[in-house]
């Protein structure tokens, strides 16, 4: 491997966008991120949030190593590896299609690129358009000469790839051997696509050039992609804002005991001696009497001694949110919140608006998936997807990661009002036929057990959470000064009981080092914010795609989502949780073609 930087991306582009196994198209080569084996570390680079720890079961997090460094420091580089291997010249007379261990090509001697012996070694060579992938996360070289001859050959003659110009499709780029061999590359998307590529050779070019794995559950399922398909890479991603332990009701009672007794603490017997020697020492103790299991479960917690969901990551934000007063930490701090005033014509459905002024988010990434993406913490489509690893290491004990800055509004929903609407007949239809639809496209139909009434409530809530989340962002982008890819939301839906959630937080965050300008903030203010909600959720209520979006009928197109195209409610990918699944509008506001399943009324809209 070569140690000269051949490209550069952003660090926050590490996580979202080029990370381990990802495919970077550079000027001149296309190369394959490495996994975080060959990463560079140092202190510098170290990242801590104890939940997201606690969560991922890691001891600590590190950003990519910065392009510049300070004080004359080496620029960071990562590590990357030539992919796919085939290269093409560029030359229209030539079309040379050859990997560099057949020696047709010779790279530059002092630039990054591939020149073409066959033409004098004078055109430049280009990356082969297309690859193979599968499921499993396994990626690999389109076998070029295996197509052209349609099944394995001994065959070393020189091969060209050329165009036709007829269509412009892929049906046009012929693959010719110089032994009278040639085929269309359009067989290659066809109805026996998967036939075509052959079982999958489970290679991990990101581990290393040579690295196999040790099997493939969808061996019979590799197909031809292009190179720069989005659906190549999905990183998996997790996040948490960063709330201090010590900010928290139970965090801040822990705080004034010795360290040393909170080890002694195992079990609950423990937990009764500890609440003995405790209790002369911390009077607001008393306070705290109904909570020693969640006090208990929670030092067991911060130990790493228990385990952690979804809703463990997500439950001490969402109370942190929405109580500025008792968590936010200052001015000066990472974490700083003022409550807002709710609009008038919402205060029967919004029990609170907070102004997140400042938040650090702390982004992970874990893995990724090829082909189809697992969606968000709540559903989404792709759940039961194979996530690809991004170390040859199994078990990792810090994981790739950047810190964001940014700000934030946070809407609290009142659950009461929430539990009546989705218990009404008319949207648990609705919702069925969406979890059903869902079902039947991801399993066996003889496998697939109808949704019970909880998996309904539990849906219909995080559906018209997370639609609402959409209608906003897409208001936000137009009078915020941000673009709509620069507005992520978190949303916080949960019936469980003693664990409760119902809110959305629509914010921007960069990596750098001031976050964001205040527009997010400014749209918060009284003056502006009712007029904002109601123009969005007004916006919704027709569709330049309507009729045939309002009507759409998840079950018979086998979709997790309802009323929702890219005229009305999906935003960027990048800024949703579940990739644009599980919305409808339907549910949210009036539509064309229904009026019974809203959650928001004409009331709600200005329009009594």
């Amino acid at each position: 491997m070569s140690k000269k930087p051949v490209g550069e991306v952003r660090p926050s582009q590490v996580i979202t966008t080029f990370g381990p196994g990802a495919i970077v198209d550079l000027q001149t080569l296309s190369v394959v991120v490495a996994g975080v084996d060959e990463w560079q570390k140092a202190d510098e680079q170290r990242i801590q949030e104890p939940r997201l720890e606690r969560n991922l079961k890691v001891k600590c997090f590190y950003s990519a190593p910065p392009a510049f460094g300070e004080y004359n420091k080496k620029p960071g580089t990562l590590p990357a590896y030539l992919f796919p291997r085939y290269q093409v010249c560029s030359n229209p007379q030539c079309g040379t299609l050859s990997e560099p261990s057949e020696q047709m090509f010779k790279r530059h001697e002092k630039r990054p690129v591939f020149l073409c012996e066959l033409c004098g070694g004078k055109s430049p060579v280009n990356p082969a358009p297309f690859i193979v992938a599968c499921p499993s996360g396994h990626m690999d070289d389109f076998p070029w000469r295996e197509f052209a001859h349609r099944g394995p050959t001994s065959c070393k003659q020189p091969m060209q790839l050329k165009s036709m110009g007829k269509t412009g499709t892929v049906r046009d780029l012929m693959v010719h051997c110089k032994c009278g061999e040639k085929r269309s590359v359009g067989d290659a998307f066809g109805e026996k696509k998967h036939e075509v590529v052959g079982t999958c050779r489970r290679r991990r070019p990101w581990l290393g050039p040579k690295d196999v794995d040790k099997a493939c559950e969808h061996a019979d399922l590799a197909e031809t992609l292009q190179r720069g398909a989005t659906n190549s890479w999905f990183p998996v991603v997790r996040s948490a804002l960063s709330i201090k332990d010590a900010a928290t009701p139970i965090g801040k009672l822990l705080n004034k005991a010795d360290p040393d007794i909170l080890e002694l603490i195992n079990n609950a017997d423990d937990l009764d001696k500890f609440w003995t020697l405790l209790a002369k020492k911390i009077p607001e103790l008393e306070d705290y009497a109904g909570a020693r299991d969640a006090i208990l479960e929670s030092i067991l917690k911060s130990r790493g001694e228990c385990e952690t969901d979804e809703i463990d990551l997500l439950l001490p934000e969402w109370e942190a949110l929405r109580d500025p007063d008792g968590y936010s930490q200052g001015e000066r701090s990472d974490f700083f919140s003022q409550k807002a005033e709710v609009p008038e014509k919402l205060h029967d459905v919004l029990a609170s608006v907070i102004q997140v002024r400042k938040l650090l988010e702390v982004r992970a990434l874990t893995g990724f998936t090829r082909l189809e993406s697992k969606g968000g913490p709540f559903g989404g489509d792709g759940e039961e997807v194979d996530i690809a690893p991004i170390s040859r290491n199994p078990v990792l004990d810090w994981l790739p990661a950047v810190e964001v800055r940014g700000e934030g509004l946070f809407f609290e929903f009142r659950s009461a009002v929430l539990d009546a609407w989705s218990t009404t007949p008319a949207v648990g239809i609705r919702v069925r036929a969406m979890l059903e639809a869902h079902a039947n496209r991801e399993e066996d139909q003889e496998t697939i057990s109808p949704p019970t009434e909880r998996e309904i409530r539990e849906k219909s809530r995080f559906i018209v959470l997370h639609t609402f989340a959409h209608a906003v962002m897409r208001a936000l982008a137009l009078d915020c000064g941000y673009s709509g890819a620069s507005i992520r939301e978190r949303i916080y839906s949960s019936i469980e009981d003693g664990r409760e959630m119902s809110g959305v937080l629509l914010y921007t965050a960069s990596p750098d080092s001031e976050g964001s300008l205040g527009g997010l903030i400014d749209l918060g203010t009284p003056e502006r914010l009712g007029g904002l909600l109601q123009d969005a959720l007004r916006d919704v209520t027709r569709c330049s795609s309507d009729p045939l979006c309002a009507s759409h009928d998840p079950e018979r197109h086998q979709s997790s989502n309802g009323a929702a195209c890219h005229a009305c409610v999906l935003v960027p990918e990048t800024s949703c949780e579940t990739y644009n699944a599980w919305l409808d509008r339907s549910l949210l506001v009036p539509t064309v073609a229904t009026q019974n399943l809203a959650f928001f009324t004409p009331k709600h809209l200005g329009w009594e």
